[in-house]
């Protein structure tokens, strides 16, 4: 299990847990980034930029920080 920021363009990964705090928590939660749900990762910047994932047909923004405290693995 990795960081969502570890992966690539493409990568299709499952919500392992979510490492924020409450109020933080709560915004992926009402976005559908909930463990256990599977989310593809369309594109993540080197330089600290929002990391763009999908989640059933919708395409969402996650600032860098706030991605890198989600935890995630590949999908099987």
């Amino acid at each position: 299990m990795q960081s969502l920021i570890k992966y690539k363009r493409g990568d299709k990964v499952r919500v392992m847990k979510i490492n924020a705090g409450k109020k933080s928590l709560q915004r992926l939660l009402s976005i559908g980034i909930v463990p256990g749900n599977i989310i593809e990762v369309k594109r993540v910047s080197s330089l600290g930029g929002p990391v763009l994932v999908s989640y059933q047909g919708s395409e969402i923004a996650i600032g860098f920080g706030l991605a890198s405290k989600v935890i995630v693995e590949k999908a099987k």
